[in-house]
């Protein structure tokens, strides 16, 4: 057949069509993956959103023990970090600490990007600074446990009036944080499968 015959409107219009199916087609499909990547990277959907158990580090103070700190990553994007009430700062004095609370959200399929915010105070109650901590867990392919790795993490520590006193940039070395998933019965505790008492 001569290509450069004159085609019939026949033709022309089925061709019209089949080209159209076709880019149809792959729009459906097209529509369907960005669905299906946009449902993965929600927050609802996120494997990161639950109630965690993680074991973590003083900020300040990377040679101090880990200590528990049960962690909420709602499905509405806010995260609370249950920190301990008091600690030793870095001057040696006890200071007392609030809850880290903040906001989260997907950084890709397996890790959340979470901005949290801590409110320090002296032993007379004096506000005396606060710590930001910009955290990124990244959850096991199970779902049941997670790591962060602080190659992404920042801490910044701010004074009283919320000047920026020092940033810990991403990579510094530390100690990484893991947690593992709270379930009836298994509240998370590295190496207890269950402990739960029997009545």
């Amino acid at each position: 057949m001569n290509d450069d015959a004159p085609r019939s409107p026949a033709a022309l219009t089925r061709r019209v069509a089949l080209a159209g199916l076709g880019a149809g087609g792959l729009g459906v499909a097209l529509g369907a993956r960005s669905a299906r990547a946009a449902q993965a990277t929600s927050t609802a959907d996120h494997p990161l959103m639950g109630m965690w158990l993680a074991m973590a580090n003083p900020p300040r103070r990377g040679v101090d023990p880990q200590f528990p700190v049960p962690s909420l990553f709602a499905a509405d994007g806010t995260v609370i970090l249950g920190f301990v009430p008091a600690e030793i700062g870095m001057n040696g004095t006890i200071q007392y600490s609030g809850a880290p609370m903040g906001v989260w959200e997907p950084y890709d399929e397996q890790t959340g990007h979470f901005t949290a915010v801590q409110v320090l105070a002296d032993m007379t109650g004096k506000l005396t600074g606060s710590v930001t901590i910009d955290g990124h867990p990244k959850v096991s392919d199970d779902g049941l446990t997670f790591i962060d790795d602080f190659s992404l993490v920042t801490v910044t520590i701010r004074d009283a009036a919320g000047a920026v006193v020092t940033v810990v940039p991403p990579g510094t070395p530390g100690m990484p944080v893991t947690a593992t998933k709270m379930r009836v019965g298994n509240p998370g505790f590295p190496g207890s499968e269950s402990a739960t008492p029997t009545p």
